[in-house]
């Protein structure tokens, strides 16, 4: 699941592993997580269900459990995005270049 190219194919960027990257991400992964878990509550209420405290609860292991990759992906673009930087010469070349 977390497999990582070599390198990038469009820009040759060389991809490696670092184990403060992960770390970082754990971080935001935690944020991001707290803001699924206050989304479902929030859902749960505004629709109406009244499930007691046990109910909400189980709601939001659900919604967790149900939005976990999701999380981990989102929390590595976020951390990511931190540090690489946009380069527009590189996606115009990429978008012209066609291949995927």
């Amino acid at each position: 699941m977390n497999k990582v190219k070599d390198h990038c194919p469009k820009c040759k960027l060389n991809y490696h592993i670092e184990p403060s990257f992960y770390t970082g991400s754990m971080y935001v992964s935690y944020g991001v997580g707290i803001a699924v878990a206050v989304a479902a509550y929030v859902l749960t209420l505004l629709l109406g269900f009244e499930f007691g405290p046990t109910g909400l609860l189980l709601t939001i292991i659900f919604a967790l459990l149900i939005t976990m990759p999701y999380i981990g992906a989102v929390s590595k673009s976020i951390w990511a995005h931190f540090f690489l930087k946009y380069n527009p010469e590189i996606a115009k070349k990429a978008s012209n270049d066609g291949s995927a």
